[in-house]
C-alpha cells in the first residue's frame, strides 16, 4: 500500500519530455522588455509576443528570406482591424552577434565565441511612428500619451535582446 501512494509523488518529481511552450528574448539593458516566442517545431519561423512585464504589447516573428535575403523580423499591433488584419508597425533585417562579431560576415577562421545575441534596427524607428495619434494629441505616444510601457519598449528596440537557450534556434547565422 504505501508503494501504491509513494508511485504519484515519484511520478510528478520526473521531469516532463515536453519542451517549454515557450522561449524568450530578453532586452540586454531593459529586462522588463522581452520577445517571447511560441516554440513550434517550424525550423524556419518564430512566432510570439513582445511584452513589458509580461504584458502583450506588439505580435512578433521572424524567419529566413529565400536565396541571399537572410534572417527578417515584423512587428505588428495586437489589434486587428474592421476586416480581421493587424497593421505592421516595423520590420527589416536581423543583426545577429556572437560577442562582438557579427555572424554573417566573420570568416570562419576570425570567430570567437562569445553570448549570442540580436539586433532589430528598424524596430525603434518603427513603433515610434506607429504611437501617434494626430486626431487626439493627448493620447500621442510619441509625446503626452507616451507609457511607462512604450518608453521601455523605444528604448529596448535600440539595443540588443538575448535569446535563452531554447531561443537561440531562432538566432539562424549561429556558429556557437
Amino acid at each position: 500500500m504505501k508503494r501504491l501512494l509513494l508511485a504519484p509523488l515519484l511520478l510528478g518529481l520526473i521531469p516532463s519530455a515536453n519542451a517549454a511552450n515557450t522561449c524568450k528574448f530578453v532586452s540586454e539593458y531593459y529586462p522588463d522588455v522581452t520577445i517571447e516566442i511560441k516554440n513550434q517545431k517550424e525550423i524556419t519561423s518564430g512566432f510570439g509576443k513582445i511584452k513589458f512585464k509580461n504584458k502583450p504589447m506588439l505580435d512578433f516573428s521572424t524567419g529566413l528570406s529565400n536565396g541571399y535575403g537572410g534572417q527578417y523580423f515584423v512587428i505588428r499591433n495586437l489589434e486587428k482591424d474592421a476586416e480581421g488584419n493587424t497593421e505592421s508597425v516595423a520590420y527589416g533585417k536581423v543583426v545577429s552577434m556572437v560577442g562582438d562579431q557579427i555572424t554573417r560576415g566573420t570568416p570562419t577562421d576570425k570567430q570567437k565565441t562569445g553570448r549570442v545575441k540580436m539586433m532589430f534596427p528598424n524596430l525603434g524607428t518603427g513603433y515610434y511612428y506607429s504611437l501617434s495619434n494626430f486626431n487626439e494629441p493627448e493620447k500621442d505616444g510619441r509625446f503626452a500619451g507616451r507609457t511607462k510601457a512604450m518608453t521601455a519598449l523605444l528604448r529596448a528596440s535600440e539595443g540588443f535582446f538575448i535569446p535563452d537557450k531554447v531561443c537561440e534556434r531562432f538566432v539562424y547565422f549561429k556558429w556557437n
